[in-house]
């Protein structure tokens, strides 16, 4: 069974990053069989998250939070840009990750603005943090601005094919990494 983990960076429950990012697992589940989505809303795990500088000393709650992404098979990841990148919350749950544990996963990135100009924050803050990690993003990042959506509901017709054409991506990542694991556990 394959683990989809949704990371959600907003300070703000709800609100249009986590449409963004339910959507988005929608998608992905409906094209890999069996999967299972676990969403991280950091609005609502901020102070377990913030419970310590680093990783010894968070909290036991805090530890299952950084967990459930160093489990995924999938990670989707989520933030309103602020001030021209992802949210200092989003960076302080990825300073707690242990970057060994994210060798090779798969990632799709997504972001939420107010203006289109924002969105190369994916590209110039997200991707750089993803390959920090070796974790391998799909090819299309995922951007909204507030004209995509009536309040909390995509109805931009251009962002929901984004969506379908970045959940192809990562089907295709996740089928390649399910027929190499057999041949690399071998080899070992």
């Amino acid at each position: 069974m394959c683990l989809i983990v949704t990371v959600n960076g907003s300070p703000r429950e709800g609100g249009r990053t986590a449409a963004l990012l339910r959507e988005t697992a929608d998608a992905v589940c409906r094209q890999v069989g069996g999967a299972r989505v676990d969403e991280v809303s950091l609005a609502a795990e901020w102070k377990d998250v913030f419970s310590g500088l680093w990783r010894p000393q968070i909290s036991e709650q805090a530890e299952q939070v950084v967990q459930r992404a160093e489990q995924a098979d999938l990670l989707i990841i989520g933030s309103p840009i602020y001030r021209g990148s992802y949210t200092g919350l989003l960076k302080h749950y990825f300073d707690l990750v242990d970057r060994a544990v994210m060798v090779g996963k798969k990632a799709i990135i997504t972001g939420t603005g107010g203006s289109p100009l924002h969105g190369l924050a994916l590209e110039h803050a997200f991707r750089p943090l993803m390959g920090f990690f070796n974790i391998q993003t799909v090819a299309t990042a995922l951007y909204g601005v507030e004209t995509d959506f009536d309040d909390v509901v995509i109805r931009s017709d251009l962002l929901r094919a984004r969506i379908k054409r970045a959940a192809g991506e990562a089907a295709d990542l996740l089928e390649v990494s399910q027929r190499a694991a057999p041949a690399v556990e071998a080899a070992l």
